[in-house]
């Protein structure tokens, strides 16, 4: 954990770029912004079909919840501020591939994978076990790629 006067202050500054950020998507999604006295939140719906919804909150006690298309990464650690804004970006312009993981044999889905391409070539990811043993034998992986804000 962060110190709180630095927690604070990048919690600030990330809010701030955040809703800099949120205010240019007037033309091309729906942004709601929220501030509470736990926690900060933003929420973007795009406008064009086939684009990435983000929602993300920010906590005081130093955790963040993130939503990413249909996925929830919640309870997250907040370690880097740095990453929230290019990741926000990211997810702008269309650089976001769901995976999701099913047993050949079974069909029994096995995880969700989320991938987020920054700008930088560094890639994002988090997924979500939907099984808490493995199954052996082959796994189909299925990938659905979602388009820009603005085209």
């Amino acid at each position: 954990m962060l110190p709180d006067d630095v927690f604070r202050t990048k919690f600030d500054r990330t809010v701030e770029a955040l809703r800099g950020w949120g205010g240019a998507l007037g033309d091309c999604a729906r942004v709601e912004e929220e501030s509470a006295a736990r926690y900060w939140r933003i929420a973007v719906r795009p406008l064009a079909a086939g684009a990435c919804p983000l929602e993300l909150i920010l906590h005081h006690r130093q955790r963040c919840d993130l939503a990413i298309g249909d996925e929830s990464y919640e309870d997250r650690a907040v370690d880097e501020f740095d990453l929230l804004l290019p990741l926000a970006e990211a997810i702008t312009a269309g650089r976001v591939l769901t995976r999701q993981k099913t047993s050949a044999d079974t069909g029994a889905a096995l995880a969700i994978e989320t991938h987020v391409r920054l700008a930088g070539g560094q890639v994002w990811q988090a997924d979500r076990r939907l099984r808490s043993r493995s199954v052996p034998g082959r796994t189909i992986l299925e990938d659905r790629w979602f388009l820009p804000y603005r085209r």
